[in-house]
């Protein structure tokens, strides 16, 4: 048996059904993606890195689809982008998708402390405040600790609404991160009745489902993007594939350039859609 070792040093059996997952999240067709896992599983040896592992999947993929050499995978799109104030907006953009009433940044009166909060959305008959955490490194869980102080936060807040401190009655907290929650946070959340959006968490759908039915892809998967014109975009206000398609954008990038990022977007929406945007 084939074992594979992943970032964090353990090993578990090599799943071709993993491989296919993920070619076909980036716009692989099945048959495509079987085929990709089938000559990897024939070259892979025991002891293969999951980054390996992905290295080799995309490098097949490029030569079915040359798209794909064009965009950065969405995990690390994601991590690429500023957490504050990018990943923030970011997350009330993936909310007013979803058809929710979302605001921005507020500061808050609790009984006792004042509070900055990334949002309160407007969720059904539910009002709740938003807790953004953003992890550079993808493999970063999102701790226990997360969950406890927005706890504390939420019943502060919502005594500072009974004393008529804030405007807001608050029904509950959205935990939203790029990556996952501990084992040891999410069951807290859960017992004290706290939401959490993570990387595949919860089960129902992730942030990486979320994204793949609204079509809100980040312009972090943009490879070709540098740091200079993703500050340059994320100041007008520009975080999304779709908006760098609809938006005018900043003079400061010139027209050719423009063209070809816009080039780049269409082709990358189109083969993650499968239709043209």
């Amino acid at each position: 048996m084939i074992m594979v070792v992943k970032w964090d040093g353990r090993r578990e059996p090599f799943q071709r059904e993993k491989i296919i997952k993920t070619l076909m999240r980036v716009g692989a067709s099945r048959s495509v993606a079987e085929e990709i896992a089938r000559r990897i599983e024939e070259e892979a040896y025991d002891g293969i890195s999951t980054r390996e592992i992905l290295e080799a999947a995309f490098k097949h993929l490029s030569r079915y689809e040359p798209t794909v050499s064009l965009r950065r995978d969405l995990k690390s799109a994601l991590g690429a982008l500023r957490p504050k104030p990018d990943f923030e907006e970011y997350i009330r953009i993936l909310l007013r998708g979803m058809g929710h009433e979302v605001e921005g940044n507020k500061i808050l009166r609790g009984r006792c402390a004042t509070h900055e909060v990334d949002g309160i959305i407007h969720m059904g008959d539910e009002t709740l405040y938003l807790e953004v955490k953003h992890h550079s490194n993808s493999h970063t869980y999102t701790p226990f600790e997360v969950a406890l102080a927005a706890k504390a936060k939420w019943e502060d807040l919502l005594e500072g609404y009974k004393m008529g401190l804030n405007p807001y009655r608050i029904d509950g907290v959205l935990i939203a991160t790029n990556t996952k929650l501990t084992m040891h946070a999410r069951r807290y959340a859960e017992c004290v009745g706290i939401k959490y959006l993570g990387w595949n968490t919860p089960e129902s759908g992730g942030i990486d489902q979320l994204i793949e039915e609204t079509g809100h892809y980040p312009i972090t998967m943009l490879k070709s993007l540098s740091q200079e014109e993703l500050e340059t975009l994320s100041a007008g206000g520009i975080l999304t594939l779709r908006q760098l398609l609809s938006a005018q954008l900043p003079p400061s990038i010139p027209s050719s350039r423009a063209s070809r990022l816009r080039g780049e977007a269409r082709k990358i929406l189109e083969l993650a859609e499968g239709t043209p945007p």
